[in-house]
């Protein structure tokens, strides 16, 4: 048992701070909170004076296994090199505060298994298995002269699944849920990253799309779906996509019709800082750095568009490899369009509602499970407390247990 004794609290709910608080954490629960001293025998007591105890971050666009290897090609790198890289990144993750992630694509069953069971010193891990694109979609990674029709034999064929057909596409979905995944993710615009995709491109057709939500609900799960441009956007919530990647050209109404259908805006703003100063080591070609300039100019934007429509936007970063230390960047980014407090509440109880894990994770509440940070400052007051490093964390507790 654990007592974190008069500490301020940010719960991740309201932009009011409790000042003096008692949170007793038993298990892997907060088991209570009170402004009065607490005193139990035999409990591990924490002095919290001056500093400010909030929820767990949560990455809600994470990439753990999108590795880069000095001296290797990342779409060749065999697994048995991806896992360890995989590892690194993501104890420099729990450092950084962020207790959770969703991963987008490429994290399986066993590396999330490893991180619950502390072979990996990492966040917990909501994984997405496969994304599944169609044939010249994004995250395609064969070469034009390339004309095997699948990716069975490549070391990455974990990362990426081509799907044409209603009926492939739910073979798939069920595939990816029967491997474990939280959600399932589909590529419905071309990206950035591969080659034979223009930004533009809408893939899937209705029923390729429905047939892939149908699916994630008869799981109890949901579809996230990288997208860019606002058409595709608007039909694809109205297919029932809940979770929207990046959407760097929403516009107001699709926006507006986001927040009436309750559905998520993930933007991803720090990846294309950290590509068009990094994308060079990652083999990007002229045609890649002109799409990523393309999507950049238009994500501020996109942002204000869905804050001033009411949409639930959770924090997300979508980095590859090293570039994960840019990750509490996105928080300084999204300044120039949200409050501290938007963008935190983004990064904790949004987000937790996202994983379907209302009022368990992003929040401070009694019945909580104890994913907690002890900052040395006020977090409202001072977002450069979250850096690369870690260096404004005193604590980061996960599961209940105080791991750093």
């Amino acid at each position: 048992m654990i007592i974190v004794k008069n500490v301020d609290v940010f719960d991740g709910l309201s932009p009011e701070i409790k000042e003096n608080q008692q949170v007793v954490i038993e298990g892997n629960l907060i088991r209570e909170m009170a402004s009065s001293e607490i005193s139990l025998s035999n409990a591990q007591v924490i002095d919290g004076m001056g500093k400010t105890l909030m929820p767990g971050l949560i990455d809600a666009h994470y990439h753990a296994c999108l590795v880069q290897v000095e001296g290797y090609n990342t779409h060749t790198l065999p697994p048995s090199l991806i896992y360890p890289a995989a590892s690194r990144l993501l104890e420099d993750t729990l450092r950084r505060g962020f207790t959770s992630v969703r991963d987008a694509g490429g994290a399986d069953f066993g590396l999330a298994r490893a991180t619950e069971l502390g072979l990996v010193k990492g966040p917990r891990i909501f994984f997405s298995g496969r994304p599944l694109t169609q044939t010249g979609g994004h995250g395609e990674i064969r070469s034009k002269n390339q004309t095997e029709p699948c990716l069975c034999a490549s070391h990455n064929a974990h990362l990426v699944c081509v799907v044409d057909g209603v009926d492939e596409v739910r073979k798939a979905a069920r595939e990816e849920f029967r491997k474990g995944a939280t959600q399932l993710k589909m590529m419905l615009n071309g990206g950035v990253s591969t080659d034979a995709d223009p930004v533009w491109l809408c893939q899937f057709t209705n029923d390729e799309i429905l047939a892939a939500v149908e699916e994630a609900e008869r799981r109890r799960s949901y579809v996230m779906a990288h997208l860019y441009m606002d058409e595709q956007i608007k039909k694809a919530v109205g297919l029932g996509i809940r979770s929207v990647e990046h959407g760097n050209f929403l516009g107001a109404a699709t926006a507006r019709l986001m927040a009436d259908q309750g559905a998520f805006l993930v933007p991803t703003l720090v990846t294309y800082k950290a590509l068009a100063e990094n994308g060079r080591t990652f083999g990007f070609t002229e045609r890649n750095f002109s799409k990523l300039a393309e999507v950049s100019e238009a994500g501020l934007q996109s942002l204000e568009n869905a804050t001033r429509a009411g949409v639930q936007v959770a924090f997300g970063t979508d980095l590859l490899g090293e570039m994960h230390k840019y990750q509490c960047d996105e928080f300084s980014i999204r300044r120039e369009i949200q409050s501290p407090f938007e963008i935190l509440k983004s990064a904790t109880s949004v987000a937790g509602d996202l994983l379907g894990k209302s009022g368990a994770l992003g929040v401070v509440a009694e019945g909580a499970m104890a994913d907690l940070l002890i900052l040395d400052r006020n977090p409202l007051d001072d977002l450069s407390v979250f850096d690369s490093a870690g260096s404004g964390i005193q604590n980061v507790i996960k599961n209940g247990q105080i791991i750093l």
